[in-house]
């Protein structure tokens, strides 16, 4: 079963690069799956398959790219008209997993396919890679700094567990603690430490990052 979005905020990409090969009537499709950032990373990644199988028929890529999948490209790279592409692309839009990009290779073995069995071909290959792959999902966090006495700092690692936030502490003349936690939990976080601290905290946000969580 593919992921559904749960928060509006929240995505799935892959968690490494996968490959997936399945045999039609001896033709080949090697379908890879490769985690992309940009366009132009993914054009990169396109030419490097296409080096390393400079001898197969077709590569045919789709990719969708952005947090929300803003950005969309396939092409069929010389298969009959809207038989390799386009229904990469759809199998893609439909797993919800966005920064990523599926080249599916196709060795001729020979037998022509028709356009219909190009387009189940193509579409499987994308659809059984993407069950096999390692998913995650990119969450919104933030890093806050929390400064306080060292007779408090047990505190903060009861409430840091509490939220499943993680910690890195410096152990100076006070503890400089770094906690990184989902942005939806932040300010409960924050109100918990407060009153734990008898509104004596010194905390400041320091930046925003994306957790990743397992998928599956």
């Amino acid at each position: 079963m593919f992921w559904a979005p749960e928060l509006a905020d929240s995505f799935v990409s892959l968690a490494e690069p996968a490959e997936h090969e399945i045999v039609i009537k001896r033709s080949r499709f090697i379908c890879h799956l490769i985690p992309v950032r940009s366009p132009e990373e993914a054009e990169e990644a396109i030419a490097a398959i296409r080096r390393e199988h400079y001898d197969a028929r077709h590569n045919c890529p789709a990719m969708i790219i952005g947090e929300r999948g803003e950005y969309e490209k396939a092409s069929d790279d010389g298969e009959p008209q809207g038989t390799a592409g386009v229904p990469m692309l759809e199998v893609l839009r439909r797993s919800g997993v966005t920064n990523i990009l599926a080249v599916v290779t196709r060795y001729f073995g020979g037998t022509l396919l028709g356009a219909g069995g190009l387009v189940r071909a193509y579409s499987g290959s994308v659809a059984e890679a993407l069950r096999e792959a390692k998913l995650v999902r990119n969450v919104p966090a933030v890093k806050l700094e929390v400064r306080l006495p060292y007779a408090d700092y047990g505190k903060l690692q009861n409430i840091a567990r509490t939220f499943d936030a993680s910690l890195e502490a410096d152990f100076g003349a006070d503890v400089t603690a770094e906690v990184t936690i989902r942005e939806e939990r932040s300010a409960a976080f924050l109100a918990r430490m407060q009153e734990a601290l008898l509104g004596a905290l010194h905390a400041e946000q320091k930046g925003t990052c994306l957790l990743e969580e397992p998928v599956g």
